[in-house]
């Protein structure tokens, strides 16, 4: 397991994704990429085969989306 900071997949998005696509991440894991495709307004569909994977990235996700919204 290797985490990827967030800004690693800000900074690829920025540069190979375009307003309106879709990002698919098949090794979900901490859910840095699904926090990246969310700031930058782009579909997202991830998928985590370890449960406690991906029960750790709803967590992350429900605080980072819980701080977005109170900060708007």
């Amino acid at each position: 397991p290797t985490q990827k900071p967030a800004a690693l997949y800000t900074w690829i998005y920025s540069r190979y994704a375009k307003p309106g696509d879709k990002i698919l991440d098949t090794h979900l894991g901490s859910g840095s990429s699904r926090i990246a495709a969310y700031n930058a307004g782009l579909d997202f569909v991830g998928c985590e085969i370890d449960k406690d994977y991906f029960e750790a990235q709803e967590e992350r996700w429900k605080a980072y989306t819980a701080q977005i919204r109170l900060e708007v």
